[in-house]
């Protein structure tokens, strides 16, 4: 019997290339497995990332204010601008000397004598004028403003201004206000007829365009100078006269007061809307008075056309009657 010999070298081969083959799988799962995990990582990474959005582009608005603060007070509209302060009646005026202030109402009676005295004195006067009354003489007006005198808002035909709606207390205080334009600047100030004042008139006079709602605290009247505090007239006090018959004299006793106080007579309205004061301070001797009107001439005014504004104000035209209050 033939015995052949089995070599030793195949198994050994064999054993080590399984081995090997282990090796390569175990080092490829590895692989694979890290790579697994690093793609997963960064895909979680980009899902939880914040979207990003393109950058906008600059606008030629924008480049102007590049090189700008991005926030200043000149970039504030109208509309972020802090609101007006609502109107309040004024009553005096103190200012830092010793004036007071004339006033005049209505004008239904002009006075050349009063433009002569304005003249004269070097006094200015602000009135508040109806605008039905002036009407009557807008020759005589015209001459009150070279004379120095002011022209402002008394209403179109003198109502009660706290009965009538908001939209007919624009329309008595803003159809003057286009038409005294003829004579100057135009008005910013207003005396309500009567006196007569609320909250509503306040704000519509200012819807209006009027700055300054101006009351009185002193009156002349039949000789007789009476102020509301019942002692003397004091500096900042506005007197209210009338243009009715007499008011020449009215004046001229007003102004002998005034003098023998020491004080001068300032511009109200230059006063109101802070600009340098003209000022009279009285030193000439001032005519003689003469004995007052009798006061029946002076209660009773001339009847107005009934000329209504619009519709809606054709029904306060009754008002117009009374024309002794201020």
């Amino acid at each position: 019997m033939i015995h052949t010999k089995t070599s030793s070298r195949r198994p050994i081969f064999n054993q080590f290339s399984s081995n090997y083959f282990r090796l390569g799988v175990l080092l490829l799962v590895i692989v694979i497995g890290i790579s697994c995990k690093i793609f997963f990582h960064e895909s979680d990474a980009k899902a939880n990332a914040a979207p990003q959005t393109p950058k906008p582009a600059v606008s030629s608005a924008n480049m102007a204010l590049q090189d700008k603060a991005s926030e200043s007070l000149d970039q504030l509209s109208p509309a972020t601008a802090a609101a007006p302060e609502p109107l309040k009646a004024i009553y005096e005026f103190p200012v830092n000397q010793p004036v007071v202030y004339i006033t005049m109402d209505d004008g239904w009676y002009p006075n050349q004598t009063v433009l002569k005295l304005m003249k004269q004195y070097h006094l200015p006067i602000t009135t508040y004028l109806i605008e039905q009354a002036a009407e009557n003489h807008p020759e005589f007006w015209h001459d009150f403003v070279k004379a120095g005198g002011h022209i402002e808002d008394h209403t179109f035909s003198h109502p009660f201004l706290t009965h009538l709606s908001p939209a007919d207390q624009i329309s008595q205080i803003s159809q003057p206000i286009a038409y005294f334009q003829q004579f100057g600047s135009s008005p910013d100030e207003l005396r309500p007829p009567y006196g007569d004042l609320n909250e509503t008139v306040e704000q519509t006079a200012q819807e209006a365009g009027i700055k300054h709602i101006v009351m009185w605290n002193a009156e002349m009247k039949n000789s007789v100078l009476t102020t509301r505090s019942g002692q003397k007239l004091k500096a900042g006090d506005i007197v209210l006269l009338h243009w009715e018959p007499g008011v020449d004299q009215e004046l001229v006793k007003l102004l002998t007061i005034i003098q023998k106080q020491n004080l001068g007579v300032a511009d109200l309205t230059q006063a109101l809307n802070g600009e340098n004061l003209t000022v009279s301070w009285l030193k000439a001797p001032l005519p003689a008075s003469k004995p007052p009107v009798a006061s029946t001439a002076a209660t009773t005014a001339p009847a107005p056309a009934q000329k209504a504004i619009t519709s809606k104000t054709k029904s306060t035209a009754n008002n117009v009657a009374a024309k002794t209050k201020p």
